[in-house]
């Protein structure tokens, strides 16, 4: 008969019977189909698990064969085992106490002698019942271990997709929020120039309006004089002709105001618009975030065979030691330089001008790196770097760096055209510093400097 454990976990935890047709649910727990089919029925809108509580928006349900075989072997051996004593030879109506392997079939003592099974390896039934049940017992095991595994998979799937949907959902929310900062800077910008150009234009309007305001006054006053000159022309009588003469004749002298040249130019600052475009594209770089920011490099770190520019924008190999002063910060090993700035949070983007270098090495480091001695240039010895030697199909003439503090990325892109090139993914927990090292050289091929650059 089969153990107490294997009924127990074959059981139906709603009608406590061997189960039948079993299912299992979402969250891993199995019941016949028809009981929890009889449940759910009686329940509106959202279910959930008998077992377990686990609520499901939808009612779904897979069919265990493998389970629903094993349970209706073990339910077959409790039949089997309850009625042993009914169960006869139909051939020789003995008592079926023998089980062929061969066959895998119940016989009785004659047909174990018999010549069908003489050669079968045919052993009592007590122990073909216990290797059945061990048998059983091991399979559910294997069972159970496999549905605790897919169910496993399940789960991590489940994540996945919703730390996929999350990622998705707050980058979608950056990019609106980083469109929307720039669509209004620019729609202010927009409103600023448009009220500018109007109020120019009413200037000059008004110049021109109170221009041909003066011009119809003195039209109306000429064509009066006119009708004057004329009726008096018509006068035959001299003396008639020369009556008060003076007065006409003074209004005939009439000063004609001659109105000034008003310029329909607009003024310059207001008339070149694309260059007021270059200036507000400029003025927007502080709306966007991040932008190449301006760094300067710190010459207390630099190699003694580097040589910085004045500006502290770039730095170049020489090939020869110079005589400076001995810094606990200055790389003696290395061809490395650090920048100035360090940074412990935030977002930040540079971009440095490779040229047509053939080698170089540019990333961040932490500023704890050992400046002393030799070593490899690997996130475990504190740097995230790239370097040309990777990358020579790309042709790369402006490389681009951006670090996420808070995130643990630093990753590297094309400057011309944003095409990404590397992403380091680790944990940040002290000042970061972007560094350069422009590599030595035999030749001139490499003797271009490395360069910072803020635009």
């Amino acid at each position: 008969m089969a153990s107490a454990n294997l009924v127990q976990e074959l059981t139906c935890p709603i009608c406590l019977e061997v189960f039948a047709d079993p299912v299992f649910l979402e969250c891993g727990h199995h019941f016949c189909g028809a009981c929890i089919s009889q449940v759910w029925g009686r329940v509106s809108g959202d279910v959930s698990c008998p077992q377990c509580r686990q609520v499901f928006v939808q009612r779904n349900t897979r069919p265990a064969h493998i389970l629903s075989n094993v349970a209706e072997q073990v339910r077959q051996l409790r039949v089997t085992a309850e009625r042993t004593e009914e169960f006869v030879c139909r051939e020789h109506d003995e008592k079926l106490k023998l089980f062929c392997q061969v066959e895998q079939e119940m016989i009785c003592l004659v047909c174990g002698l018999s010549a069908q099974h003489k050669m079968h390896n045919v052993i009592p039934i007590k122990e073909a019942a216990q290797a059945l049940k061990e048998k059983l017992e091991e399979s559910l095991k294997l069972l159970q271990e496999q549905m605790n595994q897919s169910v496993r998979s399940k789960q991590a799937g489940e994540a996945a997709i919703q730390g996929l949907k999350d990622q998705v959902d707050g980058q979608s929310c950056e990019i609106r929020a980083e469109f929307e900062k720039m669509h209004q800077f620019l729609r202010e910008k927009q409103q600023q120039m448009e009220a500018e150009l109007r109020r120019e234009a009413d200037k000059i309007q008004t110049q021109l309006e109170n221009n041909l305001k003066r011009a119809v006054d003195e039209i109306s006053s000429i064509e009066e004089v006119i009708q004057g000159v004329k009726a008096r022309l018509e006068i035959q009588d001299p003396q008639g002709l020369l009556k008060d003469i003076q007065a006409l004749l003074k209004r005939c002298e009439l000063p004609v105001s001659r109105p000034g040249v008003v310029s329909v130019d607009l003024p310059e600052d207001v008339a070149e618009g694309r260059l007021r475009y270059l200036k507000v594209w400029k003025e927007m770089r502080a709306v966007v975030s991040p932008v190449p920011e301006w760094l300067t490099l710190d010459p207390d770190t630099a190699h003694n065979q580097l040589v910085l520019s004045k500006d502290l924008m770039s730095v170049k190999y020489t090939g020869s030691r110079q005589n400076l002063q001995d810094h606990p910060k200055r790389f003696e090993k290395i061809l490395n330089v650090l920048s100035s700035q360090g940074f412990t949070s935030g977002r930040h983007y540079w971009e440095v001008y490779v040229g047509y270098k053939t080698e170089w090495v540019v990333g961040v480091c932490r500023e704890s790196v050992n400046r002393d001695r030799d070593h490899t240039t690997t996130p475990a010895e504190g740097y995230w770097v790239i370097d040309v030697i990777s990358h020579q199909e790309i042709k790369l003439r402006k490389l681009g760096i951006y670090l996420h503090y808070e995130r643990g990325q630093v990753s590297f892109y094309n400057g011309d055209n944003m095409c990404h090139l590397h992403t380091y993914t680790d944990s940040f927990t002290e000042k970061l510093h972007l560094i350069l090292n422009p590599c030595d050289y035999e030749t001139g091929d490499n003797s271009e400097p490395l360069t910072l650059l803020t635009t």
